[in-house]
């Protein structure tokens, strides 16, 4: 089971049950692992059977009634759920905060004590996503929209912080995914203690006169993270605007946090705090603005800006295109996601800068001397097409996409990060199920970040997502030389990577639809001199493109600062 065996796991597992049928203890266990495998079938009979033998037992009717929501089936686990009796309903209890502990450590939302089942398989169904398990993708998109439906017949409040990001590589409407966040925030201002005393901006007699900024960033323990935050506040003019950071490192490396500390008004780390005591800190700051720069990541804490910390609240990027009214007062776009044909007035109160709102600041460089494509583990003479994203961005459609490219490249391969075994596992299955041999896909070693960088530049083209593109990949692999296609959607998910692209000076590499994403690829990569002249002219423009003048970007965003200071003072 620890090496992702599941089969000769269950197998034994079963022998095991079989040669002591009287012993309950195996029968949950063999439950445990089907159902940890995601043979949610094979549970349900293992669990139909030891009910039957162990009269109801309490232990076997909770694990019957998760196995029939993590399998879908909404209205049988419902009803075994409201059926349980106190007994089964504190077993349940117990297992979902056993899950709760481990979503601390990976910081993921936990689930409610007492959960319907539609909470039950969303929550399964949005970690198989992690995994590039796609069993459940067309079920989920149907549950997520029933769900609405019900909040919108019942009003019944839902926290649908990990479906507004999750939700992004499947194929909701934008107006969906409006309505999910919509729904969301408004539940987790409901949901949110009374106990915190109201906002109420204030500045002290003696404080300096300039804008003061509160940045809320990802953890510093990410080296891309803490690197560019140290370039952002390198570049910051500091005559006019004091910024505060706020980290949340779990077990902060002290010496990090006192070298970004050097360069801002302060620096404080907030993974120890609860939300009311990182509130109560970050309005002691008197912030004139603050910007959530971790929203739909692991370390976003929404309750924080539900609860008010300057009276001028934005988030640096959404995925969103849709602006709700609250609890912040700007969404940070571009005039590519948000193009001037569209009707602006249902988006809400958005900034479009007039090049990117990606923010490409990362300025670390890659080891030398760079690597040949053998120490990588590439083929010497293939086309490489790369992506570099987390597993969860990897959507089918996309996948489906690349396949595409590489039945009719023959000699191309396919190089992703290295992800965990699991992922690997089930997207060497998909290449199999699409009549792509499996050994296409080649799996970047694990390196540290300067060797991720200067290998790199082995690729010959990076190939996007098309629902929710790449962004830092994105940049990492335009940064050390490496041409990019994209298809340019509906949403900011799957619009940034052309901005990002746009801004790079390589406009040619956006494309509209995904046919056309498929044919300039293929195109390309039968084109060699094609390809090469996208490299050469990537290099050309490297001292002038908008993306890589990270001071002239962030000087665009102290302007939309003041702007927003101004207008609210």
């Amino acid at each position: 089971a620890r090496s992702g065996d599941w089969t000769s796991a269950i197998d034994a597992l079963t022998q095991c049950r079989d040669i002591q049928s009287d012993n309950p203890v195996l029968w949950m266990n063999l439950a445990d692992m089907q159902i940890a495998a995601r043979h949610y079938a094979g549970a349900l009979v293992t669990l139909s059977q030891a009910v039957a033998r162990f009269h109801d037992a309490p232990e076997f009717v909770v694990r019957q009634a998760i196995a029939w929501a993590f399998d879908g089936q909404i209205e049988a686990a419902q009803d075994a759920m409201d059926a349980l009796t106190p007994q089964a309903q504190e077993l349940l209890e117990q297992h979902i905060a056993a899950s709760n502990r481990g979503a601390e450590r990976l910081n993921r939302r936990p689930i409610p004590n007492r959960p319907d089942a539609y909470e039950l398989f969303c929550q399964q169904a949005f970690e198989a996503m992690q995994v590039c398990d796609w069993r459940d993708h067309d079920r989920l998109t149907a549950v997520l929209r029933e769900m609405l439906a019900r909040v919108a017949r019942t009003g019944q409040g839902r926290d649908w912080r990990d479906a507004q990001l999750c939700g992004l590589m499947l194929p909701l409407r934008e107006d969906e995914m409006a309505q999910l966040r919509r729904v969301s925030i408004d539940t987790i201002g409901q949901r949110l203690p009374a106990a915190q005393a109201p906002f109420k901006a204030t500045r002290s007699p003696g404080r300096d006169r300039r804008i003061h900024v509160g940045l809320a960033v990802p953890s510093l323990r990410d080296p891309r993270v803490a690197n560019a935050l140290q370039r952002q506040l390198a570049l910051h003019d500091h005559t006019r605007f004091a910024i505060h950071v706020y980290s949340p490192t779990p077990q902060p490396d002290a010496a990090v946090t006192n070298r970004i500390a050097q360069d801002c008004a302060g620096a404080v780390e907030i993974a120890h705090m609860s939300d009311d005591e990182a509130v109560s800190r970050m309005r002691r700051d008197e912030l004139d603005i603050f910007v959530d720069m971790a929203f739909n990541s692991p370390w976003c804490r929404p309750e924080i800006p539900e609860r008010r910390v300057a009276p001028i609240q934005i988030r640096q990027t959404t995925w969103h295109r849709h602006h709700p009214s609250r609890p912040c007062e700007y969404n940070m776009s571009d005039r590519f996601v948000h193009p001037d044909e569209l009707d602006m007035d249902e988006y809400g109160a958005v900034v479009r800068l007039p090049h990117t709102c990606w923010l490409a600041l990362n300025d670390d460089q890659p080891a030398a001397p760079a690597p040949d494509r053998a120490d990588a583990g590439l083929p010497p003479d293939a086309l490489v097409l790369c992506a570099l994203l987390p597993a969860l961005m990897v959507d089918p459609h996309s996948f489906g996409l690349w396949m595409k490219m590489l039945t009719a490249l023959p000699h191309a391969v396919l190089w992703l990060p290295g992800y965990a075994a699991p992922a690997r596992q089930n997207l060497q299955q998909a290449a199999t199920q699409a009549g792509v041999d499996a050994a296409r896909l080649v799996f970047q070693q694990r390196a540290h970040r300067a060797q991720t960088l200067a290998r790199l530049s082995l690729a010959d083209l990076f190939v996007d997502t098309v629902r929710f593109n790449a962004n830092q990949g994105l940049v990492d692999a335009l940064r050390m030389g490496v041409p990019a296609v994209t298809c340019a959607g509906q949403s900011m998910a799957s619009r940034l990577g052309a901005s990002i692209i746009r801004a790079a000076g390589l406009p040619e590499g956006v494309t509209r639809n995904p046919a056309g994403f498929v044919d300039t690829v293929v195109r390309l990569g039968r084109d060699a001199a094609a390809l090469r002249a996208m490299r050469a002219q990537l290099a050309s423009q490297r001292a002038t493109a908008p993306l890589f003048d990270a001071q002239a970007r962030l000087r665009e965003w102290e302007a939309a600062w003041e702007t927003m200071a101004q207008r609210h003072a």
